[in-house]
């Protein structure tokens, strides 16, 4: 009697047999591909084309020509930085801090009258605390003609001044009435005295 390893052994045998019957019958039976040249059998008959050889000389395409020296002469904008710090105008004002004004009406003119007045303060100095001190905030050193004002975020200078923000780079100044905000630059020179 055989043991259940010798039926495993003699079933594999049997079935690699079986199979290698199987792949060498397919093979002896499948016949060659015929072999057929192609033809057009849809769509526009081709024509053979010219061969390059005939052209007499070369040709110029002057139309690419044309647009070359057009796209060459254009003028090209450098796209504006969105990262770069505003540039400042003759007064040493930001740009991007200045509201768009109507100068037909009397709010435009007292806005510009109190823009005026913000832009009489001077930026001179950030003052760093130690440790202990900065949760209080940082204080800056402003002067507004002879007034020397050494302030914090949030103190109110002359009444209607508020002090909005400290940097090291510019301080930023809102009028309490106008509701308008400055925006002071740090100043490399002193102020010149009148």
């Amino acid at each position: 009697m055989m043991t259940t390893d010798q039926m495993k052994v003699v079933a594999v045998v049997a079935l690699g047999l079986l199979w290698g019957g199987v792949f060498a019958w397919e093979w002896l039976t499948v016949e060659e591909p015929v072999r057929v040249p192609l033809t057009n059998v849809s769509g526009p008959a081709s024509t053979p084309r010219t061969t390059r050889g005939t052209v007499d000389g070369l040709h110029v395409q002057l139309n690419l020509l044309a647009a070359a020296r057009t796209q060459r002469e254009m003028t090209f904008t450098p796209p504006r930085n969105i990262f770069a710090p505003p540039r400042l105008d003759d007064s040493g004002v930001a740009r991007a801090d200045q509201p768009k004004l109507d100068l037909g009406s009397e709010q435009a003119l007292h806005q510009q009258e109190v823009l005026a007045g913000l832009a009489q303060f001077h930026y001179l100095g950030f003052v760093r605390m130690e440790e202990g001190w900065r949760k209080k905030g940082e204080m800056a050193v402003l002067t507004k003609n002879d007034d020397l004002h050494v302030v914090r975020t949030g103190e109110t200078v002359e009444d209607h001044v508020v002090v909005k923000a400290i940097t090291q780079e510019s301080v930023t100044l809102q009028d309490r009435q106008a509701r308008v905000e400055h925006t002071v630059l740090l100043s490399e020179e002193a102020p010149v005295q009148p």
